[in-house]
């Protein structure tokens, strides 16, 4: 199938111009697009893409995909009007037959939580193994050992998406985990990407700003395992937690292969147990037992806490069903390093503990407190928490409540954006039940108060934010800004380390 047979093939559409026998590129941003290339016009929140028609046209555009039509100068360009609806699954179709190529294995990771470390796991065995590999998400978009780029968005646009994977075919890259969110399959990110593995988390209170309600962001969620298809001559698995409430929600959606895995029922068919935390050369670990389809083996993690243990299971099964054996795959556990900003544990040299986390959702906190409980033992815990603006602010008292178990904290805002950072700050401390904590609204400032004051002994938690490098502030101004550097270099002058 060739562009012209695309086009052909949409039943509801009016053509304006005269339609191009190839294209070079596709691209939603007027920016990128040149000679002999194809523009997408989305309207989106903020921007809509019918406004820059006649600036892609001067630039050379050869076709344009739209919902509306002006009167456009169309002596060497097409400008094909369809419903606004449509338009993502027809740039999908558009962008994938320009980027067609070579096979790259792609596991599609969904759920509240967990998303980055599985996706990030996945891509480190994977190279750990000797693939190439790449990974797409909150973390930027990442080649091999190469220094991610980020993008924006934990799932890019449907065409930049599409883009990116014959970016990886060209390449040569055979492997691609990404973070699929909820709000890419409602917004139709994943059009026509072709997905080998699918993983489901879990589900918890988060962006019903967007979904409305738990149902709806459930069904928004499963979307991603009927994207797998029915055609069972295709090896495609789904890999679910059957540790969580909507698992059998999502397993009712899967046409392929099923493989669970659980922390908590011995019948799943990867099981985690006997989960220890232990502390070995300054560095926290855990230990655990699984049972498999290949037998049981006592595996070794350089992290911590059960999610964390969940995750790994998640990410093993993603590359075990690509042909490894478990057991080769629990050899590489202990040589898998630390995530960024995922329950990374920072400063060896420093007499306090850092923990930088990308918690923010009441079930992230939980899991972040619960996993640091061991090595919080009779310390005293200071943390900083952020809730960012154009969110859902409605979890923040309930966050203020799980939080309320550290000793101290400062509330500060994540990218407030053009929100009130007062309304902010106030959403968490609706819900705090002690009156131990302080209002901070500018992160890196907060960062550095919570430093201040720490004292030797003390675990220190920066949540929220991990390791996104940057605040977004009123008017959209992008600033610097990052939680690890700033609390380490603060501790560092703090205790006097070099």
């Amino acid at each position: 199938m060739n562009i012209l047979d695309i086009i052909d093939n949409i039943k509801v559409k009016t053509i304006y111009g005269n339609l191009p026998e190839s294209v070079n590129n596709i691209s939603q941003d007027s920016r990128k697009v040149g000679e002999g290339d194809v523009f997408v016009a989305i309207k989106g929140y903020t921007v809509d893409g019918h406004n820059y028609i006649e600036k892609v046209i001067e630039q050379g555009a050869a076709l344009v995909i739209a919902s509306r039509y002006e009167d456009y100068n169309v002596e060497n360009c097409a400008v094909i009007v369809i419903k606004e609806h449509e338009i993502e699954k027809i740039a999908s179709m558009i962008a994938k037959k320009i980027n067609e190529g070579s096979d790259v294995h792609t596991v599609a990771v969904t759920g509240t939580n967990g998303k980055t470390s599985i996706s990030t796991l996945v891509h480190n065995m994977l190279r750990t193994l000797g693939e190439s590999s790449a990974f797409i998400g909150t973390n930027g978009f990442g080649k091999n050992d190469a220094e991610p780029v980020y993008f924006g968005n934990t799932t890019p646009d449907v065409v930049t998406l599409h883009n990116q994977i014959g970016e990886l075919r060209r390449e040569n890259i055979k492997n691609l985990a990404f973070e699929a969110s909820s709000h890419a399959m409602a917004l139709g990110r994943i059009y026509n990407v072709d997905i080998d593995v699918a993983i489901f988390t879990n589900l918890t209170h988060e962006h019903l700003d967007f979904h409305g309600d738990m149902q709806t962001y459930a069904y928004d969620k499963s979307l991603l395992f009927s994207t797998l298809g029915n055609n069972l001559s295709e090896a495609k698995y789904g890999v679910l937690n059957k540790d969580d409430s909507y698992y059998k929600v999502i397993s009712k959606c899967l046409y392929q292969q099923e493989i669970n895995y659980s922390i908590v029922d011995e019948t799943a068919d990867f099981y985690a147990y006997n989960i220890k935390q232990f502390k070995e050369d300054k560095v926290y670990k855990t230990s655990f037992t699984l049972n498999s389809p290949e037998g049981t083996f006592e595996c070794t993690t350089n992290y911590i806490g059960d999610f964390m243990v969940s995750n790994v299971l998640a990410a093993l099964i993603a590359v075990w069903v690509k042909g490894y054996s478990v057991e080769q795959l629990v050899s590489i556990l202990p040589k898998l390093g630390a995530l960024y900003g995922r329950m990374e544990i920072l400063g060896d040299d420093l007499p306090i503990d850092i923990i930088s986390d990308f918690a923010h959702t009441p079930d992230g906190y939980e899991k972040l407190l619960e996993a640091t409980r061991e090595m919080r033992k009779g310390k005293r815990t200071l943390l900083v928490t952020g809730m960012g603006g154009g969110r859902d602010i409605s979890k923040g008292p309930l966050i203020g409540e799980i939080i309320s178990e550290a000793d101290y904290v400062v509330i500060t805002t994540d990218s407030p954006r053009d929100e009130d950072v007062e309304v902010l700050m106030g959403s968490i401390e609706k819900g705090m039940t002690h009156k131990n904590y302080e209002k901070v609204w500018f992160r890196t400032d907060a960062v550095k108060r919570i430093i201040e004051l720490s004292e030797p002994g003390d675990v220190v938690i920066l949540a929220s934010k991990g390791r996104e490098d940057y605040e977004i502030l009123q008017g959209g101004k992008k600033v610097w800004h990052s939680d690890p550097i700033v609390a380490v270099e603060e501790a560092k002058k703090k205790f006097n380390i070099k």
